[in-house]
């Protein structure tokens, strides 16, 4: 038996499949970890701010009701997160970091008053960039890297929708001028987000098997030859020979790195260029 330990790839996983619940369905078939539902499915909603910001301003312009429209959205996104993201903010390398996400996130309501939202995002701002520039500080960490990574997430969206909110009452392009280093933290997300994984076979190929671990997970695939099928965690058989990538993803289906790929694909349909 032969054995090859690998750092995953990482490139940018543009592509991945558009929902993290249907990610391994789209590609063969298996069903995705039942964990994906209870870790990311209050997320997704981020994306679609983001991409309900970019609609309604397709114009160059916001009317009074879609900034109240699109305040709300945020507003509704951060309900349904606040404390699973500030939960995930508790261990010794992240608490540093909820205190200013707590402040952040709680003064959402005040975009809702415009002449509030200028105040306001001024804790809004140190918290979305302390996050990203906390990316650099937790990478060695899977779970911190994990965690910060969906709070960056929700904190720039917020951050976004409250410089749309001072742009449309002054005129201002502050919003736009924020995307780039947004991008820039999902980029670099994405990048370090990679499981670590194990490759072995049998000599003459009777076998193959890959195994990848993240943060506190592991999956185990197996290939035989003479069926020409593989499987994941003894899930349903799956004709054709081992796909490392697909083993990966289906790993990395309940963690931020499909969501951060989903909201880099919005940014760069929008042309947003890095810093």
């Amino acid at each position: 038996m032969r054995g090859i330990r690998v750092r995953a790839a990482r490139p940018l996983l543009r592509g991945i499949a558009a929902a993290a619940l249907a990610l391994a369905v789209a590609l063969t078939g298996t069903p995705t970890p039942a964990k994906a539902r209870a870790s990311n499915i209050s997320y997704w909603v981020f994306i679609d701010v983001l991409v309900s910001a970019f609609e309604k301003g397709r114009d160059g312009r916001y009317t009074p009701g879609e900034i109240n429209e699109l305040v709300q959205q945020v507003i509704s996104a951060i309900n349904g997160t606040k404390n699973d993201v500030l939960e995930r903010l508790d261990s010794q390398i992240t608490n540093e970091l909820r205190g200013k996400a707590e402040a952040a996130l709680t003064k959402a309501e005040m975009l809702r008053v415009p002449w509030l939202a200028g105040p306001a995002i001024n804790s809004m701002h140190d918290a979305a960039y302390a996050a990203k520039a906390h990316l650099a500080t937790v990478s060695e960490s899977d779970a911190a890297l994990n965690d910060v990574g969906k709070a960056m997430i929700v904190l720039f969206t917020e951050l976004h929708t409250a410089y749309l909110t001072v742009d449309a009452e002054e005129g201002t392009n502050l919003a736009r001028a924020q995307l780039p280093y947004f991008r820039q933290g999902l980029e670099y997300l994405i990048q370090e987000m990679a499981p670590d994984c194990t490759f072995s076979a049998h000599p003459q190929g009777v076998w193959r098997r890959y195994i990848c671990t993240f943060a506190d997970r592991t999956v185990t695939a197996w290939y035989w030859a003479h069926k020409d099928e593989y499987s994941i965690d003894d899930g349903p058989p799956i004709p054709g020979p081992l796909d490392l990538k697909h083993v990966e993803d289906f790993l990395m289906a309940d963690t931020t790195r499909p969501l951060a790929q989903q909201t880099l694909d919005v940014l760069l349909r929008q042309g947003v260029p890095l810093p």
